[in-house]
């Protein structure tokens, strides 16, 4: 009997998944619970295994395309068996198109009529111009001589050469549509602090971890004293965590991840320095699991390496808050009347006004700000 393989549902909020690589061809033999092709949804990437032991007799979904969850991706026989009639079309997904829809097609257009001054309808027939492609500015919509001048112009205008054409896809698709969701769904509202960084320096030095490890077990803390940034959005209700698993953002060549440390408010300094070198290491070598990339609840993004001071992120969704952090810098800055260096740092928390108040998100900053310059 055949037997389909199917895209896996990875998480509750995952629709649609890719195929990244097949690791058979067909015709193919493949045993039961042996893997046989690459999926990615939501930045995780994933081997789905063979439900059955037979022949890889039909590959359904190419490499590179996006489908539904729950879509056929292949079709495994017995090796007499003969392929059964298929119906997967609905489940393919047509850019531009909901799942289960034909594209739209032209069936054909009359022609219409084009106002138009004289002296536009013979600058147009001297230049072959298509009065209907051509766009009036003016009230009543007459096309006049300016409109077809206008409109040569934009035409014969040189073309920009294109150095070169990269796709959008894998986790850089992935990251495109999360963050252009997170931005339209979530209400993001910005508050910034600037943080004396003196005592993080000193014991930076001590322990050998990084700027970020230590950003992380600061804001653990911060969120034990504040639940309620620790929460998220779902179906009409706040739901508020009892875990704190922070997320870092880390760019790959393949476009950025968030791996998680996971209860990371119960976790020494060194401990969290690392884990997350090795998911630092991990995610640049393309070989973070599932575990790796899920349950976060907050998210740290760090850009002082590159000598940022500031920059506003947007919430990984779907969290209710973010922490941006820029570059460390000698300023000059008045303590007890007097003009004094410091290294400073300015740290952004974007969050979800949704869920979060603009006082509670002071508040949470401002513990993160304290656990900074005091003890981390």
């Amino acid at each position: 009997m055949a037997t389909n393989v199917i895209m896996p549902r990875l998480s509750l909020t995952m629709k649609t998944g890719s195929v990244i690589q097949w690791h058979k061809k067909e015709g193919d033999r493949v045993e039961k619970e042996e893997p046989v092709v690459e999926v990615l949804s939501e930045k995780v990437t994933y081997d789905v295994e063979a439900p059955t032991t037979g022949i890889l007799r039909k590959i359904i979904v190419e490499e590179g395309m996006d489908v539904s969850v729950g879509a056929t991706l292949a079709v495994i026989t017995a090796p007499d068996e003969e392929l059964p009639k298929l119906e997967t079309k609905a489940h393919i997904l047509v850019e531009g198109a909901e799942a289960g829809t034909e594209p739209e097609k032209k069936i054909g257009a009359t022609k219409e009529r084009v106002l138009a001054s004289p002296a536009a309808k013979r600058l147009a027939k001297e230049y072959n111009v298509d009065l209907r492609q051509v766009q009036s500015v003016s009230p009543d919509k007459r096309i006049v001589e300016e409109d077809v001048r206008r409109y040569i112009e934009k035409k014969t205008r040189p073309k920009m050469t294109v150095k070169e054409d990269l796709p959008l896809s894998g986790i850089r698709k992935s990251t495109a549509e999360r963050v252009a969701s997170s931005f339209q769904t979530a209400a993001h509202s910005y508050i910034v602090m600037n943080v004396d960084m003196t005592k993080v320096k000193k014991l930076k030095e001590e322990t050998q971890a990084s700027y970020t490890s230590l950003l992380v077990k600061a804001v653990a803390k911060a969120l034990s004293k504040n639940p309620t940034v620790n929460s998220t959005l779902t179906d009409g209700t706040i739901r508020v965590y009892d875990e704190i698993n922070v997320g870092v953002a880390v760019s790959t060549k393949k476009g950025l991840v968030v791996p998680v440390i996971h209860e990371a408010d119960k976790k020494e300094i060194t401990q969290i320095s690392f884990e997350l070198n090795e998911l630092v290491d991990k995610a640049r070598q393309g070989k973070l699991l599932r575990e790796h990339l899920t349950r976060g609840t907050f998210t740290v993004t760090n850009l002082g390496m590159y000598d940022v001071d500031l920059f506003l992120p947007i919430i990984n969704p779907p969290e209710a808050a973010i922490l941006a952090a820029g570059n460390i810098v000698e300023r000059a800055i008045v303590i007890d009347k007097e003009v004094k260096i410091k290294p400073m740092m300015n740290l952004v928390l974007a969050y979800d006004h949704r869920i979060i108040d603009g006082a509670p998100a002071s508040i949470f900053l401002r513990t993160i700000k304290d656990i900074l310059e005091n003890t981390v």
